[in-house]
């Protein structure tokens, strides 16, 4: 399984394969549970399904780590048409973004901009954004611009891994300023030295950070 996710993680990184791939039938079998198509118009008929039968629904745009500023213009375009459609067609699916298809390989203030023009976009639609947590590379930057917008932006909301070793101790120092945190187990191929490698050791570690955000959520409350 651990190889399987590595080729995946590999092949969304190539522009060529990332693009192609998809287009053969038993690749589209395969994934159809998480991507019900090519199109924002599959994902979000998708989307209407399961809001029907109660599910909340979460789209992004695959791919990442635009590789120049007309890139990450054209996926800030694909974000907007997006948070359009799914206005018109009253849904409460909300987008999560990948700083890295913003720019944050190439310019830190260029994928600040952008992602700063997808928060107004979505406070125009009364929705908010996601930030999908990437690499551990990334790990310290992403959670530097979070830090900083949600100084003036709250319908910002921010991923953590639980297959992190440091994970609970971000989760202690956002519980106080981060009104949406959203929990996963994590999917990236990291060292041993920063995560863990045992399903069942992340799986405890994700229901104890889900406990300690329902902890803090009854005080508030």
């Amino acid at each position: 399984m651990s190889l399987i996710r590595n080729i995946l993680l590999w092949s969304s990184k190539n522009y060529w394969i990332s693009r192609k791939l998809p287009k053969y039938k038993f690749v589209q079998k395969s994934v159809s549970r998480f991507m019900p198509g090519e199109t924002l118009e599959h994902a979000l008929s998708k989307c209407s399904e399961l809001e029907d039968i109660g599910y909340g629904t979460i789209i992004t745009y695959l791919g990442e780590n635009s590789l120049n500023k007309t890139q990450t213009l054209n996926t800030v375009k694909k974000y907007q048409d997006a948070l359009e459609d799914i206005d018109l067609r009253s849904l409460k699916t909300v987008i999560s973004v990948k700083l890295t298809q913003l720019g944050l390989d190439i310019d830190e203030e260029l994928c600040v901009e952008n992602l700063k023009q997808l928060l107004k976009a979505a406070k125009l639609k009364n929705t908010f954004v996601w930030i999908d947590m990437e690499e551990y590379i990334y790990l310290e930057l992403t959670l530097k611009i979070y830090k900083e917008l949600i100084l003036k932006h709250n319908n910002i909301g921010i991923t953590l891994q639980s297959y992190l070793y440091r994970s609970e101790d971000d989760l202690r120092s956002l519980l106080e300023i981060a009104p949406y945190i959203r929990l996963v187990k994590g999917a990236y191929a990291e060292n041993s030295s920063v995560s863990m490698q045992n399903r069942s050791e992340i799986s405890d570690n994700y229901i104890k950070l889900a406990n300690l955000m329902l902890e803090k959520r009854i005080l508030k409350n």
